[in-house]
C-alpha cells in the first residue's frame, strides 16, 4: 500500500497543467492536479481586461484592455513558476480572432509564456465548449449554447457526439458597445438575423438547451436566488423552458434588475443581463426545449482535452473522482471499496438510486474526525452536498448526501428538509436503505475495516442475510446486531445470521 501512495504522489505531481483563456471580456487561468481524475481545478483566477471593448468601433482590441491583460498574465506567469507548471495550454477567442492587432497580440503573450498561443476559429470554439459539456453530465442530447463577450457557440448533441456547430457575432460585450451610427437595427433584430442565418438551428427541436458562459450562469444564480431553492449548486442546475421564458422576462430591463435586488448580479453583469436575456429568449422560442441546463464546464474543459489527447467522455468520470477524492482525504487503503463490496448485492440498479451512486456514496461520506454522530451527519451531508463533482446532477448530490448523513445518525432524524423535498417518497426510501446498509457496515468496521472482506451481506428472497465464519463471531456484537434489524425493517424485509 506505500508503494501505491508513491505511484500515485508521482503521478499526481506529474499531470499538473493549466489553461489560460484570453476572453473578449476576461481573461482567466485555470490550473489542474490531476485533469483525468478531477476535472475541478485547485487554481482559478479571472481578470476582467475588456480587450474586446472597442472591437466594434476600431476593428482593433481595447488599448487599455491590452496593458491590463499583459499585467495580468505576467502575474500568472510567476504563479506558474511558482507552481511548477510545465504543461501550459493558451488559447483566445472572438476579440484577437476578429481584431486587426489580433496577430500582433498573440505574438507578445507568446514571448511572455514563451508557449504557442491558439487562436480558435468560431468551429473550434463551439467544438470545444460542447466537449466540456460532454464532460459535464452523464447524457448529452440537444443545443449547447456558449455565451461570451465576443460571440455565441452553437453545437447540435445527440447521444453524446457533436452533430453540427456554429459560431455567430452576437457576444454580449460586442452587441453593448456597437457604435451609434449602427444602432439604427435593433438588438432583437441582430439576434434574430444571426439565430435564422443557421439553417440547422431553424429546423432543431431540442431536448435540452445546455448554456455556458458567465453572464448565462448569472442569469442562473439569480434564478437560484428568486426561487429559494434550496441547493445553491449552478452545475447541472435545471429548469423547464416555460420557467426560463419567464425567468427571460423577469429580467430583460435594469429597472427590473434593480427592483429585484438580485445580490448575485453584479454591476459589471448589469449592462449585459438584457442582451443576454434577448438572445435566451429568441433561443427558447427557435428550439423549444423541454428544459435548460447550466454547465460550469466549456470551452477550456474542452481545449484539454483536445490538446492533451484525453479520452475522458469513454470512461465513468465519477468513479475517475471518488479514486482521486479518497486519495486526497487520506483514504490511502481505500477502504471505501470495502464499504462497496460489502454492501452492492442487496441493491440492483434502479432509476431511484442507481448503482452508479454507491461507490460515490460510500467514498464521499467516509469520515472520521472526532466528532459526535450527529455532529458528523451534518457535515458530511454539507460536504456531500457541494463536493466537487461535474457527474452529480442536483437529485443525485441529495441522494448520496442523504445516505451519507444517515451512516452516521439514525433514520429518526433529517437534515434541512428544504434539500429533502426536491426528492420522491421512494428516492427519500431508498437512500434511507443505503445509509442503514453503510451504518451496519460501520459498526462492523469499528474493529477493523478487515472485518468486512470476511463477512458478507446478500439478499434471499425477502430476507437480509449476514454471513460469519465462526472464527469471526466476536464482531456480531449486539450494536451490529441491532443495526442489521434496522436495515431489514428500512428494506421490510427479515434478517437472518448464518455461521459457517
Amino acid at each position: 500500500m506505500l508503494l501505491q501512495k508513491v505511484i500515485k504522489q508521482k503521478i499526481f505531481s506529474a499531470k499538473k497543467e493549466a489553461v489560460i483563456d484570453l476572453g473578449s471580456n476576461s481573461i482567466r487561468m485555470l490550473i489542474y492536479e490531476d485533469f483525468e481524475k478531477s476535472q475541478i481545478p485547485i487554481f482559478n483566477e479571472k481578470a476582467v481586461c475588456s480587450l474586446g471593448n472597442s472591437l466594434e468601433l476600431t476593428g482593433k482590441l481595447d488599448p487599455k484592455g491590452v496593458e491590463y491583460s499583459i499585467s495580468v498574465l505576467e502575474r500568472f506567469k510567476n504563479i506558474l513558476c511558482n507552481s511548477r507548471v510545465s504543461n501550459i495550454n493558451i488559447f483566445a477567442t472572438a476579440a484577437v480572432r476578429d481584431a486587426k492587432d489580433g496577430p500582433y497580440f498573440k505574438s507578445v503573450v507568446e514571448k511572455i509564456f514563451d508557449n504557442q498561443v491558439e487562436i480558435l476559429t468560431g468551429e473550434q470554439e463551439a467544438e470545444r465548449s460542447a466537449l466540456g459539456v460532454i464532460l459535464g453530465f452523464e447524457k448529452v442530447d440537444g443545443i449547447v449554447a456558449d455565451l461570451g463577450g465576443g460571440s455565441l457557440e452553437i453545437a447540435k448533441v445527440k447521444n453524446g457526439l457533436i452533430e453540427k456547430k456554429a459560431s455567430l457575432p452576437i457576444g454580449v460585450l460586442r452587441l453593448f458597445n456597437r457604435p451609434k451610427k449602427k444602432k439604427t437595427k435593433k438588438i432583437s433584430q441582430i439576434i434574430s438575423e444571426n439565430l435564422s442565418s443557421i439553417g440547422w438551428l431553424k429546423k432543431t427541436k431540442a431536448k435540452n438547451l445546455y448554456v455556458v458562459g458567465g453572464v448565462w450562469r448569472t442569469l442562473l444564480k439569480a434564478d437560484i436566488f428568486l426561487k429559494k431553492y434550496p441547493l445553491n449548486v449552478l452545475h447541472q442546475y435545471q429548469i423547464t423552458r416555460e420557467e426560463a421564458l419567464d425567468l427571460c422576462l423577469s429580467l430583460d430591463d435594469k429597472k427590473k434588475l434593480r427592483s429585484l435586488k438580485v445580490d448575485q448580479i453584479t454591476k459589471s453583469r448589469t449592462n449585459y443581463i438584457p442582451i443576454a436575456t434577448n438572445i435566451l429568449k429568441q433561443l427558447l422560442l427557435m428550439i423549444a426545449p423541454e428544459k435548460l441546463q447550466c454547465s460550469i464546464s466549456g470551452v477550456r474543459e474542452g481545449t484539454l482535452i483536445v490538446k492533451s489527447g484525453y479520452k475522458l467522455t469513454e470512461h465513468d468520470l465519477l468513479n475517475n473522482f471518488i479514486d482521486y477524492s479518497a486519495f486526497r482525504t487520506g483514504d490511502y487503503g481505500e477502504n471505501y471499496l470495502k464499504y462497496y463490496n460489502f454492501i452492492k448485492d442487496i441493491f440492483k440498479d434502479n432509476e431511484n438510486f442507481p448503482i452508479r451512486l454507491l461507490k460515490p456514496t460510500c467514498s464521499l461520506s467516509n469520515i472520521d474526525w472526532g466528532l459526535g454522530a450527529f455532529q458528523k451527519a451534518e457535515l458530511v451531508f454539507a460536504q456531500i452536498l457541494n463536493t466537487p463533482a461535474l457527474s452529480l446532477s442536483h437529485s443525485d448530490r441529495i441522494k448520496v448526501a442523504l445516505a451519507g448523513f444517515w451512516r452516521y445518525c439514525s433514520v429518526k432524524h433529517y437534515p434541512d428538509r428544504d434539500y429533502v423535498s426536491l426528492l420522491s417518497n421512494n428516492e427519500i426510501l431508498i437512500s434511507r436503505q443505503v445509509g442503514a446498509a453503510l451504518r451496519l457496515a460501520s459498526g462492523i468496521a469499528a474493529m477493523s475495516t478487515i472485518f468486512l472482506d470476511n463477512l458478507s451481506l446478500s439478499k434471499k428472497g425477502n430476507t437480509i442475510v449476514l454471513s460469519v465464519s465462526n472464527q469471526h463471531s466476536q464482531i456480531v456484537t449486539k450494536s451490529v446486531q441491532k443495526r442489521l434489524k434496522s436495515l431489514s425493517r428500512e428494506m421490510e424485509s427479515d434478517f437472518k445470521i448464518i455461521y459457517s
